[in-house]
């Protein structure tokens, strides 16, 4: 039988994380200005469009976190289900009625020249399947370990990732899978799926790698197309001269440039293809150079480690589940960002957090730590506690 909702939950605002806070704020203001400065606002021009919209983003985006941050998080995982269909029939409809910017189908909206005006629904399936998964765990947090209840979470997810997987988006794909991973581990989930999984994983990798060396591969040219096959295989092979070569060769010829210190604000010289999100790293390594890399990167962590820390405070599981869901996200794409923008993975395009300009993914990461801020001014509470207090 399924387990209540907490409904025990007392929320105290002396408790408001303002590192965390301060922290995704200083991100996203440093973001607006490495746009600014990647879309020439440096050399005499006005602001941008890119730049406009992002700032936009970024002021609604705060206001949606501190909504966020002050909404009863149960409140809100009560609608757990209508959020999981809202999340399934936005990817089906993006599918059905695709309005393609650069090559793929991602957006549901309409373009304005070079510019998308519209949302992401795998971006939004982020913070949903956080919701989702958070309050299914905990609903089954007794019985998670029955296979019952690890299929049901992990066939859920699975919806999710081939609906984003098919438009096609293999990075944006992977985060609900690494978001439930780490919530099933918070969760409590038993070794032997652990285990069993690396059984399957281990062989299923040594497959795929030689796959991609064979001559004639049996069925990986079936399941991606031509442009993934050439964005991996430029990985091993930089002397095919393939356009996602290119483009990661720039990346890394912008990330040398600045060197230590960088060449300044402003000063980047090398031309990078969708610098303004999935390769934005490289204009910070341009015009701030390394320290400038570490810095931001540090901040990042710091982000992932307060998020972390906020799961292992909290007094309930569900509130676990959220801060821990969040902490997993942002260090995974932080990851593939600095993977891709390095050259050490594939070049599959994802947004840096909080920095990458983007409305979709400003909103829903600044909405995601407004929940772990949530969380970490949340406690369990009971009716002694009150009656010990003298209060009726």
């Amino acid at each position: 039988m399924e387990t209540p909702l907490i409904n025990n939950i007392k929320r105290d605002p002396k408790s408001f994380d303002l590192v965390l806070f301060v922290l995704v704020v200083v991100l996203s203001a440093f973001g607006l200005l490495v746009v600014a400065s990647n879309t020439g606002m440096g050399s005499g021009g006005g602001a941008s469009a890119t730049f406009i919209s992002q700032l936009v983003f970024v002021l609604t985006g705060i206001g949606i976190m501190l909504l966020a941050a002050f909404v009863n998080f149960e409140t809100i995982c009560k609608f757990y289900l209508p959020l999981y269909g809202v999340n399934i029939i936005l990817l089906i409809v993006v599918l059905i009625i695709p309005q393609t910017y650069s090559s793929v189908s991602r957006w549901l909206g309409v373009r304005v020249g070079e510019t998308m005006l519209g949302i992401q629904p795998s971006e939004f399936a982020k913070v949903f399947m956080v919701i989702f998964l958070a309050t299914l765990i905990y609903k089954y947090r007794e019985q998670i370990n029955k296979l019952w209840v690890v299929g049901m979470v992990v066939g859920a997810t699975l919806v999710t990732f081939v609906l984003i997987f098919i438009q096609p988006s293999w990075s944006a794909s992977t985060v609900p899978l690494f978001i439930m991973v780490a919530m099933l581990f918070v969760g409590g989930i038993s070794w032997k799926y652990i285990v069993f999984t690396s059984i399957i994983l281990v062989p299923a990798a040594l497959f795929f790698f030689i796959e991609l060396h064979a001559e004639t591969p049996l069925i990986l040219d079936r399941l991606v197309g031509d442009w993934q096959l050439q964005r991996i295989y430029s990985l091993w092979y930089p002397e095919l001269g393939t356009d996602a070569t290119m483009q990661n060769e720039q990346a890394l010829a912008a990330l040398r440039s600045g060197l230590l210190t960088g060449r300044g604000l402003f000063n980047n010289t090398i031309t990078v293809f969708e610098s303004s999100n999935d390769f934005i790293l490289s204009i910070i390594g341009a015009e701030f150079g390394f320290l400038g890399v570490v810095v931001v990167l540090a901040l990042l962590f710091a982000v992932v480690i307060r998020c972390f820390m906020i799961a292992h405070r909290a007094q309930n599981l569900m509130g676990r589940l959220i801060a821990a869901g969040v902490g997993a996200a942002v260090a995974f794409q932080t990851f593939v960002h600095v993977g891709v923008n390095t050259w050490f993975l594939p070049n599959t395009g994802i947004n840096l957090p909080f920095i990458s300009s983007g409305g979709s993914s400003t909103w829903v990461f600044l909405a995601m730590i407004g929940l772990v801020i949530n969380v970490g001014m949340t406690r369990e509470y009971s009716m002694f506690e009150d009656w010990g207090s003298g209060k009726k």
